[in-house]
């Protein structure tokens, strides 16, 4: 990016996929150097022809630009609407689950926003679709807006969401407030009133003291007779099937129960 801004029109700025990827917004895809720059150009201005990019075109009037440590980009909300474009559903769910996210712990996001809250809201992202009404990409990111929640804290937490209700089965509350013995606790997911608790264990559960802090937590769960359910990368094949048979598995046993 750095080194084609010098080289850009005045009224050029990177957008799409380009500018998600500089707000750190969760892109499944890996960045390869094949990958060319998103150029946004407002309709009606001089397209550029330079290789390495591809250029569209977008709303000036609706969509707006912000410069950042010296690059034009588009900001987050109008970059998400141009990758909406093109993005599918489940990627462009992770990607306003991050716009919506409040925490610290979110991998990457350098989105424009106060410590510990969200850079916007599901009441701002309707009035965003309202203000849009009519362009590419606004029915995309209004469906994805619907499927979102607030509160995620990383892709891997979306897919596990959206893959427990891919499955028929009831949806888990994200980061429920859990108390056990008066210490405080937040699953990834779960099911609060049935006491099933669903972990994602991403490589930050491989640092030694979240190590030993995680098997503290999963043994004053387990003591107050909680189900938890652990999930990682490598059950996410075959859509989930390993872990939602175990979640599935869960459920039936508190409805056996009751």
């Amino acid at each position: 990016m750095r080194a084609y801004a010098p080289l850009m029109a005045p009224q050029h700025s990177f957008g799409g996929l380009t500018a998600a990827r500089y707000w750190g917004l969760p892109i499944a895809r890996a960045w390869t150097k094949d990958e060319p720059l998103v150029v946004a150009r407002p309709k009606g201005a001089t397209r550029g022809m330079t290789a390495g990019t591809r250029h569209i075109a977008y709303d000036g009037e609706r969509l707006s630009v912000v410069e950042v440590d010296g690059l034009r980009v588009l900001e987050p909300l109008s970059a998400a609407l141009v990758l909406a474009r093109e993005h599918p559903h489940e990627g462009m769910v992770q990607v306003v689950d991050a716009l919506l996210t409040p925490s610290r712990w979110y991998p990457g996001l350098r989105l424009p926003r106060e410590p510990r809250q969200p850079f916007t809201t599901p009441e701002r992202l309707v009035d965003f679709g309202v203000a849009c009404r009519g362009l590419a990409g606004v029915a995309s990111l209004r469906a994805a807006a619907a499927d979102a929640r607030v509160g995620v804290d990383s892709r891997f937490e979306t897919i596990t969401r959206l893959l427990i209700a891919e499955a028929g089965l009831p949806e888990p509350v994200v980061h429920p407030a859990v108390v056990i013995d008066g210490v405080a606790s937040s699953p990834d997911l779960g099911y609060p009133e049935l006491l099933i608790a669903i972990e994602y264990e991403g490589d930050g559960h491989r640092d030694a003291k979240q190590w030993h802090v995680d098997i503290e937590r999963y043994a004053r769960f387990e003591a107050a007779g909680w189900i938890t359910v652990r999930v990682t990368r490598e059950h996410m094949a075959r859509r989930g099937d390993h872990f939602v048979q175990r979640i599935r598995a869960a459920l039936a046993r508190r409805d056996h129960a009751r």
